[in-house]
């Protein structure tokens, strides 16, 4: 074995590496684009696949954690080129890195494709977070589902709402609606603001920083309820928009 194979031969794992790398970003940037195009032009609404994690806040996840990994390929492959070009090149992974990062923050906060659009107009919540809490902040109030129980005939809710930006009204909370299982939806009956019942409050005040109990009073069911498959608040947000958050899968105690 001559001088030059002996220095070719440590480069085999090395190629073999960069090839694998190349073929499997180029694999996901396909998938990827693949899926952008079906989801934005031929099937708006995923869920014709019955697939729950096809979303679009999941889509943007993924293609930010495709995006770092591309640039830390690229950034692997280019370390044995000279120094002036790979530091030209570190600048210019860092600029497009930060930009394409703030196009998909700009679609998280406010998306553009359709499918999105309609999605963010309701806050999902299927389950606890990692401390067992039930809680969505939505237009700046943090809404926590307590407990649901039944009470008699009627079920009943109760939410803790914290306001954490200035004082505010909160509007049309009584537009809420609990969903039965065999699909009927039932109307809050009444509303309990801290300790004082109303049927009367379309409007209540929401200080700043106060939690601030909320009982939802909802009609009358027959027999028993085992659990609520889903329970939509609704309310009207600084800008007169209606914000829903719906809870699935609700136990009741």
């Amino acid at each position: 074995m001559d001088s030059k194979t002996r220095m070719d031969t440590p480069l085999l794992p090395q190629k073999r590496l960069n090839i694998a790398i190349t073929k499997v970003m180029a694999g996901i940037s396909a998938t990827l684009g693949t899926m952008w195009a079906l989801i934005t032009y031929v099937f708006p609404d995923p869920s014709v696949f019955g697939f729950g994690f096809l979303n679009w806040k999941n889509l943007i996840l993924v293609i930010s954690v495709f995006l770092f990994l591309a640039a830390l390929s690229i950034g692997w492959q280019a370390r044995r080129l000279p120094e002036a070009i790979k530091g030209t090149l570190s600048v210019a992974l860092a600029i497009l890195l930060a930009g394409g990062f703030f196009i998909l923050g700009s679609e998280y906060a406010k998306p553009t494709f359709e499918f999105a659009q309609s999605q963010k107009l309701i806050i999902e919540n299927d389950g606890a977070n990692l401390f067992g809490k039930r809680i969505e902040l939505v237009d700046g109030v943090r809404i926590e589902l307590v407990e649901c129980e039944q009470i008699g005939q009627s079920p009943n809710c109760v939410l803790e709402l914290t306001n954490t930006n200035v004082d505010r009204d909160v509007r049309d909370l009584k537009q809420s609606t609990l969903f039965e299982k065999t699909g009927g939806s039932l109307d809050v009956e009444q509303l309990q603001v801290g300790q004082s019942k109303t049927d009367q409050w379309n409007s209540f005040p929401l200080v700043r920083n106060v939690p601030t109990r909320i009982t939802l009073v909802f009609q009358p069911v027959r027999g028993k309820l085992d659990s609520i498959p889903a329970l939509k608040v609704r309310f009207r947000s600084l800008k007169g928009e209606d914000n829903v958050v719906k809870f699935s899968g609700v136990a009741v105690n």
